[in-house]
């Protein structure tokens, strides 16, 4: 199984950090603008819009408040069936956040299709940094598509 690990250090408080991960209006911010959250709680569904057939639908699998966020994809992206995404957040001594993702994949795909995908969750981390700093981000908008 390949693994997808980026981690970046963000000049934000994990609180912020944490909304943007978990509340509809904070993930519309840097992911996709296109978005369905429940209340972030295990077994809650996550649902982005984006083009074509990627569409991805999540179920929250564990939950650690302020800490640590993980998703289970059952939808929305074949590739992306059964795959985990997890985000922690760890607080540093000045005021800064350690954010680090993972998406660990269920089945094997071609290194093209990791590299597109890595290359993506750089993009769109990237982005959740912007939201958590500035207070604006690079989401996708699917009307725009």
């Amino acid at each position: 199984m390949k693994i997808i690990h980026h981690v970046l250090d963000v000049d934000a408080p994990a609180s912020t950090i944490w909304s943007a991960i978990t509340e509809r209006d904070g993930l519309a911010k840097w992911w996709s603008t296109q978005v369905t959250a429940e209340r972030a709680a295990v077994g809650a569904r996550v649902e982005f819009t984006f083009a074509g057939d990627f569409n991805p639908v999540f179920e929250i699998a564990a939950i650690e408040p302020g800490v640590e966020l993980q998703w289970h994809c059952i939808g929305g992206h074949d590739p992306w069936n059964d795959n985990t995404f997890r985000f922690q957040l760890v607080p540093l001594d000045d005021g800064r956040t350690k954010l680090r993702f993972w998406q660990d994949y269920a089945v094997e795909l071609s290194d093209d299709a990791y590299g597109v995908y890595n290359f993506n969750w750089g993009y769109y981390l990237e982005s959740l940094r912007l939201v958590a700093t500035t207070g604006v981000g690079k989401p996708f908008d699917p009307s725009a598509a």
